[in-house]
């Protein structure tokens, strides 16, 4: 399958974005002012095109882990009289459970200890302890970005924003950053720079920095990416910590019944991945709810969806994708969301994809509901049937293809990263 995989990290950076301001009261844009001001350093240090291109990567990758730290972090309090993580175990947590996600992801250079390593201070004062000589450059680079938006206000910028810039990485030599890194940096970044961080114009400025490659994946790269992301998915709340997962690998097991092709197979289980994605703009209040949701919550909550299509959009040449993934709550008697679309109207992939998502979501164990077993799942399904929400051929193949509790990850490609 042919994807432009930095296309795609630019596309769910509004979603990571949206985690660590709510989480972190980081400011949004975050991740794509961290990849810019690493391309301003990485050029200026010699960098290769390819090893560029990773680092770009890995700036909107940063931080993957903290949905899932955080669930880690709340399950932890329970059991220590609502003592959290200090800081330093926190970063550490970050640090080495973001190492483990991208570890097999489809990379272009050697990319060890990136992640692991972008929190390490130049005199060894970070959380692993690594002096600058010991770690590695591009987390050097993404070290200083990450400080450099944390510590200033990049949004909006004025005359002497820059100068302040520069006299905080100066006073750091040898303590935050390596003196390479501050020379350099010193050098390659003018007032002019500051222009190109605007959020109008970062988008431009990250496609004309970096080269774009339409590279062709195997299935099991795009299932490592898909596992990734739905990772970060999941684990916004306590209750889905395995949803966005079971939804693909319900619909690889579908469409093999369906007798896709293997592209479009690879294709179904990445929109079956990226379905919720649109969950990490609903606020933790809404998502981790024990109670019933009020009308406007709900309202809140069914937002997910458009955001979903929002942000798959931005990606080109993934329009059938964006389509399976954000249609997952149409209904065929047009009562869905977001887009209130008739049956007339959707695909059998669409369809599938609905009906995907409820078996799923009425099979697996919650924090306030066990899964239902399979009969009773289908049951309901035939229910949603008769009041013309879903399509009965499709409930009726799904009651023919896991009645027996059939294996549904034998069709789908193995994710590498899922521990």
């Amino acid at each position: 399958m042919k994807i432009d995989l930095n296309e795609i990290l630019y596309a769910i950076a509004a979603g990571l974005d949206s985690v660590e301001h709510e989480l972190l009261g980081i400011r949004k844009g975050h991740c794509k002012r961290i990849a810019a001001l690493s391309m301003y350093l990485g050029k200026s240090l010699g960098l290769s095109a390819d090893d560029l291109t990773d680092l770009a990567a890995f700036s909107i990758l940063h931080d993957n882990a903290l949905t899932e730290v955080n669930q880690e972090e709340l399950e932890y309090k329970k059991y220590n009289n609502g003592e959290g993580y200090t800081p330093h175990d926190f970063d550490v947590r970050r640090c080495i459970i973001g190492e483990r996600n991208t570890k097999y992801m489809p990379f272009r250079t050697n990319n060890r200890d990136v992640i692991l390593l972008h929190h390490e201070n130049a005199d060894g004062s970070g959380p692993m302890g690594r002096t600058y000589d010991r770690t590695p450059i591009k987390s050097q680079i993404l070290h200083l970005a990450n400080l450099l938006d944390n510590e200033f206000d990049l949004i909006s910028t004025n005359r002497d924003t820059h100068g302040a810039m520069i006299y905080y990485v100066k006073s750091n030599a040898g303590t935050l950053f390596s003196r390479e890194i501050v020379d350099t940096f010193t050098k390659c970044f003018k007032p002019k720079c500051l222009a190109y961080l605007a959020p109008s114009a970062i988008d431009n400025y990250l496609r004309k920095a970096t080269k774009h490659h339409n590279d062709e994946y195997s299935p099991q790269e795009v299932a490592n990416l898909a596992t990734l992301i739905a990772r970060i998915v999941d684990y916004k709340s306590h209750y889905t910590c395995q949803h966005s997962i079971g939804v693909a690998r319900n619909c690889a097991a579908m469409a093999q019944y369906y007798a896709f092709d293997e592209e479009k197979r690879t294709k179904y289980y990445l929109a079956g991945a990226l379905h919720d994605i649109g969950k990490l703009m609903i606020d933790n209040s809404i998502l981790q709810k024990p109670d019933k949701l009020n009308d406007y919550e709900y309202e809140l909550m069914k937002q997910h969806a458009y955001y979903t299509f929002d942000i798959l959009q931005h990606v080109k040449n993934m329009d059938d994708i964006k389509i399976w993934a954000a249609h997952h709550h149409e209904k065929m008697n047009g009562t869905g969301y977001p887009f209130g679309i008739k049956g007339e109207d959707l695909s059998l992939e669409e369809k599938l994809m609905t009906c995907c998502d409820i078996y799923q979501a009425l099979t697996e164990e919650r924090a306030y509901k066990k899964g239902f077993p399979h009969e009773k799942a289908i049951e309901i399904m035939r229910d949603m049937v008769i009041k013309g929400e879903i399509d009965n051929s499709i409930v009726m193949a799904m009651d023919m293809e896991f009645r027996n509790g059939s294996d549904r990850l034998k069709d789908a490609p193995t994710t590498t990263i899922l521990t």
